[in-house]
C-alpha cells in the first residue's frame, strides 16, 4: 500500500529541477525551478516547493540580473492575499529573466492560474480582487499608451 502512495507522489512531484550545485542557485536553475513551481499549486509537493521558493527568492533578492519592483497600489492582490506575495515576485522575476516585455496583465493571469491550482486558496473574495486588479492594470496600460 505504501509503495502505491509513493508512486502517486512521484508522479505529482517528479521531474522537479535538480538541486543546484553546492546548494547555490544560478539564473538557469531559478528559471527552471520557477517554471516547475508555477505548474504546481501552493499545496503541492510542499517539501520541495518550500525549498525551491527559499532558494529562488534568495537568488532574486541578491542578483543584479533582475530587479523586482511592486507598486502595491497597482497590485491589490499582493496586499489582499499574503500567501501570493512570493509567487508574484517569482513570476515578475521570471518574466524579466526570460526577457519578456513588461506585461502586468500576463503576470496577473499567471498568478491567477497558479492560485486556481492551489487547493483552498481561491475564494470568492479573491476572485473579485483578481477581477479588480485586472481592470486596474488594463486601465494603467491604457493611460501609459495614451501618454506616449
Amino acid at each position: 500500500m505504501f509503495s502505491q502512495w509513493f508512486c502517486i507522489a512521484c508522479l505529482l512531484c517528479g521531474s522537479f529541477p535538480d538541486w543546484p550545485e553546492d546548494g547555490v542557485a544560478n539564473k538557469e536553475w531559478v528559471i527552471e525551478a520557477i517554471e516547475w513551481r508555477l505548474d504546481r499549486g501552493a499545496n503541492s509537493c510542499t517539501d520541495i516547493t518550500q525549498a525551491i521558493d527559499a532558494l529562488s527568492l534568495e537568488w532574486i533578492a541578491n542578483t543584479p540580473d533582475v530587479r523586482v519592483e511592486i507598486e502595491t497600489e497597482d497590485w491589490p492582490v499582493f496586499t489582499f492575499e499574503p500567501a501570493l506575495q512570493g509567487t508574484l515576485i517569482q513570476i515578475i522575476a521570471l518574466e524579466s529573466l526570460l526577457e519578456h516585455k513588461d506585461n502586468d496583465v500576463k503576470v496577473l493571469k499567471k498568478l491567477r492560474r497558479y492560485t486556481r491550482r492551489s487547493d483552498g486558496l481561491m475564494t470568492d473574495e479573491l476572485k473579485t480582487v483578481f477581477e479588480e486588479n485586472l481592470l486596474l492594470l488594463k486601465s494603467n496600460a491604457s493611460k501609459s499608451k495614451s501618454s506616449k
